[in-house]
């Protein structure tokens, strides 16, 4: 995708999630049609479990921007940014952005780290209101997560937060791949990994273009996999045992 054509579609789901804003009542995680639509979804995951050919796997690769690094502190989730994903294929039509109203004053460096500030927030979906559009849009797919434990811990803490459920939503880490293919690449960070490849992020620190970048190395080290005779998630689990 020409960095025009990323900014244009940065634009178009920027102005699509400054007017999601919901009335109270569907704003709250607790709400009864949502814990409804939590549980089906747990149902059918659990159904769809056990065998998943990596050739045709489809996963939803996410990146959170936050407040800061402890939501057992108070921070909380900024931004969301993800794209689909079926085998190594991005699906950038399938993408989903939202900015995140955090209830608090965000801090001036993560301002300056993210580009996010004060202003950018005031008409955004609140934590729980964002989190419903999002795992509706993710559906029963597996989500993916470079360095994962980051969005882990932000998604366990919000969703409890906001509506006393727990976060059991399949998360997959792109570094399952880069250690089955057995490189080693500086610190495996993003920047790292995608310097190596030669992956352009267009934006550092933007939830949808960190997302995108960490979507293509799972499509490279997926390949990788491939190659080297895997063929189901399953296997590189008992790889690594």
């Amino acid at each position: 995708m020409h960095t025009r054509d990323l900014w244009e579609r940065l634009r178009q789901m920027s102005r699509a999630a400054e007017t999601v804003r919901m009335p109270s009542a569907d704003r709250d995680l607790g709400n009864p049609g949502l814990i409804a639509f939590l549980r089906s979804l747990r149902r059918e995951r659990k159904e769809a479990e056990g065998r998943l050919p990596l050739a045709d796997l489809e996963v939803v690769v996410v990146d959170l921007e936050t407040t800061g690094f402890s939501p057992d502190r108070g921070d909380t989730i900024l931004s969301i940014g993800a794209v689909a994903m079926r085998g190594d294929q991005l699906l950038l039509g399938e993408s989903f952005y939202s900015l995140v109203d955090p209830g608090r004053p965000i801090p001036p460096h993560i301002a300056s780290l993210t580009g996010i500030r004060d202003e950018m927030v005031r008409t955004a979906p609140d934590p729980a209101a964002a989190l419903q559009r999002f795992f509706q849009f993710v559906g029963d797919r597996p989500l993916v997560a470079h360095h994962s434990r980051h969005e882990r811990q932000f998604f366990r803490a919000a969703l409890w937060k906001h509506g006393r459920r727990r976060f059991t939503h399949r998360l997959l880490d792109t570094m399952l791949l880069v250690r089955v293919s057995g490189e080693v690449i500086g610190n495996s960070s993003l920047d790292a990994l995608c310097a190596a490849h030669g992956i352009h992020i267009s934006r550092r620190h933007h939830a949808y273009c960190d997302a995108v970048a960490a979507a293509s190395l799972w499509g490279i080290y997926l390949r990788k996999a491939i190659e080297q005779g895997y063929t189901d998630l399953g296997e590189i689990y008992e790889e690594l045992r």
